[in-house]
């Protein structure tokens, strides 16, 4: 090769991922891995070759696979850290608004295990194993958090014990409001969330609308 050719994509994305702070992690496979999941988000197998092509990185895809383990194992509690502190550093300190919401990422096999089995899906893919995924993002969709629950696990059990974790894990002392559809604010929620002393949206009719509670808003 004469040459490489300087990609502006890169050096912005280059640029933002150190800013974040994730430059913290020393591992460059997880640059590689995140710019080119903004840029052209595609397969494992397909970045390698597009990193091959237009980076002249020569990764392994097998060390791809490998390091995955390892950023699950050892630096997904750092890389949740630094993802929290840059979006407090945006919002003055205060994460404010916290949006939860849950989806099912379904396998395309029948095959299960103690995380992957059959749930209600909300791609219609009710043979399929699956997984169910929480996530917690500020105003603006920065993320905060995230987690992986059995397939088979109701949706409305799922958003308490991540709310509380997130609090007790990132050290969270501020008020926030906790924002999410109708059909994660049922009654017990509710009930869970004005009993840890939580704020937040409820969304219900107007015609049907209650006075709201202290720590509760109606929408």
């Amino acid at each position: 090769m004469d040459a490489v050719l300087i990609n502006g994509t890169q050096l912005l994305l280059n640029q933002v991922y150190d800013s974040i702070g994730f430059n913290q992690i020393s591992d460059e496979i997880l640059r590689h891995l995140v710019i080119t999941r903004v840029s052209q988000p595609r397969s494992k197998l397909a970045t390698v070759d597009y990193l091959r092509s237009y980076y002249d990185e020569d990764v392994d895809l097998n060390h791809i696979y490998r390091y995955m383990d390892k950023l699950y194992n050892t630096q997904m509690e750092l890389a949740q850290q630094i993802s929290v502190e840059h979006t407090r550093r945006i919002f003055g300190g205060k994460i404010g608004l916290m949006f939860y919401d849950v989806t099912t990422l379904y396998f395309e096999t029948s095959k299960t295990d103690s995380l992957r089995e059959p749930g209600f899906s909300k791609d219609g893919k009710a043979a399929e194993s699956q997984v169910v995924l929480g996530l917690l993002v500020s105003e603006g969709g920065y993320l905060l958090s995230y987690s992986i629950f059995n397939g088979s696990q109701y949706e409305g059990f799922t958003m308490i014990p991540m709310i509380d974790d997130f609090k007790q894990r990132f050290n969270i002392g501020e008020d926030f409001v906790v924002v999410a559809d109708s059909g994660l604010m049922n009654k017990n929620n509710v009930a869970l969330l004005q009993q840890a002393g939580y704020k937040y949206i409820l969304g219900a009719r107007i015609k049907t609308r209650a006075p709201p509670s202290s720590n509760g808003y109606s929408h």
